[in-house]
């Protein structure tokens, strides 16, 4: 073949290859914001605690998830539609941008009025009042961020939005430093989330206008055809908002805000297992949107190596969060939180499921089997409250202080295995091939070996010295037994290496999809 004439499969072939590149240099200069972001947050979450205690720390958790709770109508789905359609036709964006704009100020205006007569008749204390609806406007502020983000991330112009993501982390963190220096009350806490909020909102608007051509316009036509497609995502979006918003909710008036504190920093803990969570909707979303407009089959191979990739980050994790939970709780809440150590070891687990369910609703989402993702998001919806209901009173002072944190966990755990069964069983053999099955099977091996180390070592070895001892062992039997590939991460390496620079389309360099 004569390389000056290339044909349209290795042209193909190679923007595929260029694609991938440019997906992992995504892939690190989000994930470095992340780092800076979550190092941010990881200050705050251990400030927070102490400079609270249980109950106000309870009071503020309480208050952000009621918050969140209220204005869960307000994202309308967008977020996915956007994911989904834009990254293959990024002009669409100003078809539908302007009208939603100005829907959600509308619909932000009555919530306000609303929350404030609610919060007037519940009795809660006017600072909790007040804290509330400072929340609700950073809330108002995040969900239109959230789909600012979504269009960028659909174009794969990441590099701006990686900077604003440090600044305005920078701005809510340093704002919440500050506070709390000054001791200030409790309902002025979440207006450095605000502030940051509005920051963001600012430099992402500008950088969408630059990278897509953004207009403000309004066309109530297209906008109709945009939330009609939007009802299955809007309907999964509330049901896994209210999921897990409602549990806290509930915990506070079920048993007590202390119990809310407990529950609350056990779920800040455990929710730093989410560092790579993000990267799902900004990077692999897009790519999985147009693998699914190349074919089905590559679509399906994406998101088994997804999958792969996914345990072989959280089962680690999760591992180090439950053998080692007493001194997370000691370490990030500090004096008066030593009950959240039993919540948290019940909520380690649910990250692995969660991550799982992330890549198979993108597959649902591509494959068009949206609904399915809608139903299974809304019987969570509808299980979990129910499981809150009945177990919160029946552990709340059976087991002592943290029983109503735990009964919340729980719930949050059934739940989950709810959810991921309904989405695999829907994938079927999309989901894992024998490749993957074996994967899981020799990391199960090697983490059943973990725990009977970490059990035989109680008594004899203290906590730091065996909690390393199990993460050496853990490293060591998955690489023996070829559960993790080193191989393959360097590939991963390589790729990065080359900056996403183009390849000429007669120089084609590509990996051959293994079953």
């Amino acid at each position: 073949m004569n390389s000056q004439n290339p044909s349209s499969a290795e042209v193909e072939d190679g923007a595929r290859a260029n694609e991938v590149r440019g997906a992992v240099r995504s892939t690190l200069q989000l994930g470095g914001s992340l780092m800076v972001t979550y190092a941010i947050a990881l200050g705050i979450r251990a400030l927070m605690p102490r400079y609270l205690g249980p109950e106000a720390f309870g009071y503020f958790n309480w208050s952000e998830a009621f918050a969140a709770t209220f204005f869960v109508a307000t994202n309308l789905g967008l977020e996915t539609y956007i994911r989904k359609e834009v990254p293959v036709r990024p002009e669409h964006a100003s078809d539908f941008f302007g009208t939603t704009m100005l829907l959600r100020l509308g619909m932000t205006l009555i919530l306000m009025v609303a929350l404030a007569l609610v919060l007037h008749h519940t009795g809660e204390p006017p600072e909790v009042q007040h804290l509330v609806q400072w929340f609700a406007l950073a809330q108002s502020l995040i969900v239109v961020n959230a789909s600012m983000a979504a269009l960028l991330h659909s174009k794969g112009k990441v590099a701006g939005l990686s900077v604003s993501n440090v600044i305005t982390k920078i701005v809510w963190g340093g704002g919440l430093a500050l506070m709390a220096a000054l001791g200030v009350g409790i309902q002025w806490l979440a207006v450095p989330m605000v502030a940051s909020e509005a920051v963001k909102l600012v430099i992402s608007w500008r950088l969408a206008k630059v990278h897509l051509g953004l207009k403000f316009r309004i066309d109530i036509t297209a906008t109709k055809k945009v939330m009609k497609a939007c009802l299955p995502f809007f309907l999964t979006a509330a049901a896994l908002a209210c999921n897990g918003r409602t549990d806290m909710s509930l915990l506070g008036k079920l048993a007590s805000k202390e119990e809310v504190g407990w529950y609350g920093g056990a779920f800040s803990i455990a929710g730093l297992t989410f560092l790579i969570s993000p990267i799902f909707g900004w990077v692999l979303m897009p790519m999985m949107s147009r693998a699914a407009a190349r074919s089905p089959q590559e679509l399906s191979h994406l998101t088994r190596r997804s999958l792969e990739g996914v345990l072989a980050f959280t089962v680690p994790v999760m591992m180090a969060m439950v053998l080692g939970a007493d001194l997370w709780v000691r370490l990030m809440c500090g004096p008066g939180f030593e009950p959240a150590a039993l919540p948290l070891r019940v909520l380690s687990p649910i990250f692995v499921m969660a991550y799982v369910t992330m890549v198979s609703s993108i597959w649902l989402t591509m494959s068009n089997k949206e609904w399915w993702v809608t139903l299974a998001a809304t019987m969570g919806a509808v299980v979990n409250p129910l499981l809150n209901l009945a177990l919160i009173p029946w552990l709340y002072g059976r087991i002592g202080p943290s029983g109503g944190a735990t009964a919340t966990a729980l719930s949050m755990f059934f739940t989950e295995v709810i959810v991921t069964v309904l989405f695999l069983s829907r994938m079927g053999r999309n989901s894992f091939d024998r490749r993957s099955l074996v994967m899981v099977a020799k990391t199960a091996v090697v983490c059943g070996v973990c725990v009977a180390l970490d059990r035989f070592l109680v008594g004899s070895v203290s906590a730091w010295p065996r909690l390393g001892l199990t993460a050496g062992t853990y490293v060591a039997g998955v690489l023996v037994t070829g559960a993790i590939r080193p191989a393959e991460l360097l590939q991963v390496v390589r790729m990065a290496r080359q900056r996403g620079n183009a390849a000429p389309a007669e120089v084609v360099v590509t990996a051959t999809p293994t079953a």
